[in-house]
């Protein structure tokens, strides 16, 4: 059996900084290009994706607008990228990426059963998960009561989740799991600022690690599509966050083109980089995940 140690120093404030010192530094033109480039490929994929497909046949005529305003954003960056005119393509990126996360966010029901039971039961291990350690920080003393609090606001979000998963509301569900999720990581984050954060985690196979990895990325995933819906990603902070989520989407499809030759470790060890990338864009936008 495979055993694994998860961990992190939560040192904050120098990951946080970042953002200010990058933007002391105007790009030039060709950065201008290279940035612009980045950003088009990730909100194809975003434009592109099964969550947006279901938001463009929503019922919600408002939801359906957002995703169109997005395709058409997105053929406006195009002309300016062929035309050169890099800041205005990089805005029109912005403003289509604003629009089509919006419509996921609001239109989350709108994906197939299957998929949505398959993203529940994924985030649902990630809270059992994350669970444990805030059930022992309720335990120790110093931070018990704050964590004891926490711990009870993840327990009823989680059961409500499953109530309305019961009920049949799917996206729903989805949505207070994940607000578990996040609850607990921002949690556990604030009361081991500095403090070493140590997970063991055990594995029957590397195929089982590698499928571990994969659903811990969906989750931050997750998270990364909330933070950017609630604007957290707005300003110099967006072309950081851009550059994390494009460097996490090339070690996913590394990472996938390894476990198809069944090359599990290499797959693992590139899914790890991958959630590492999807933690900077988080950290950049406020939420210490570790």
């Amino acid at each position: 059996m495979l055993r694994r140690r998860l961990v992190a120093c939560l040192l904050l404030l120098g990951m946080l900084a970042a953002p200010a010192a990058w933007a002391q530094t105007a790009p030039d033109p060709e950065q201008q290009r290279r940035l612009a480039e980045q950003k088009l490929k990730l909100v194809e994929m975003l434009v592109n994706s099964p969550a947006a497909q279901a938001s463009s046949t929503s019922k919600d005529a408002e939801v359906a607008g957002l995703v169109e305003r997005g395709r058409e954003l997105l053929k406006q960056a195009k002309e300016n990228l062929a035309a050169q005119r890099y800041p205005e393509a990089a805005q029109a990126l912005d403003e289509a990426l604003r629009s089509v996360s919006k419509a996921n966010s609001r239109n989350s029901g709108g994906l197939s059963d299957s998929v949505q039971k398959q993203r529940l039961q994924d985030m649902s291990e990630q809270v059992t998960t994350y669970r444990a350690s805030l059930a022992e920080l309720a335990k120790s003393q110093g931070g018990g009561g704050s964590a004891q609090a926490a711990l009870q606001r993840v327990d009823a979000l989680a059961d409500e989740g499953r109530k309305l998963a019961a009920a049949g509301r799917l996206g729903d569900a989805n949505k207070k799991m994940a607000e578990a999720y996040k609850l607990e990581v921002e949690e556990i984050s604030r009361l081991r600022a500095g403090q070493e954060v140590v997970m063991s985690l055990k594995f029957n196979t590397p195929a089982d690690e590698y499928a571990y990895e994969q659903k811990r990325f969906q989750s931050n995933e997750i998270l990364v599509g909330m933070m950017i819906g609630e604007g957290r990603a707005e300003g110099d902070k967006r072309r950081l966050v851009d550059g994390f989520l494009n460097e996490a989407g090339r070690f996913k499809a590394s990472a996938i083109e390894q476990s198809i030759n069944n090359n599990f470790k290499e797959a693992v060890s590139l899914m790890e980089k991958a959630v590492a990338q999807l933690n900077r864009a988080l950290q950049t936008m406020g939420v210490p995940v570790f």
